[in-house]
């Protein structure tokens, strides 16, 4: 996977914003891709894609609840 793209895995917690509230994202295995400044879109087949800030994604990193399986997390 290239540099700005990673496999990652929801396995707890993890939220997106959507129409002026929080929902919770299906625990499952996910595209990641950075898109500019401080944004990453979420993709996977059969989901809305959706977007968090790089605040967010560090925060879930560090939860243990977005867990990366390909590529390099800075």
């Amino acid at each position: 996977m290239s540099q700005d793209t990673w496999k990652v895995e929801v396995r707890g917690i993890v939220s997106r914003w959507v129409e002026g509230g929080r929902y919770p994202v299906t625990e499952a295995v996910w595209k990641m891709e950075r898109l500019e400044g401080d944004k990453f879109r979420f993709s996977r087949f059969g989901e809305d894609t959706f977007e968090l800030s790089g605040k967010e994604v560090r925060t879930y990193v560090y939860a243990k609840t977005l867990v990366i399986l390909e590529g390099t997390w800075p």
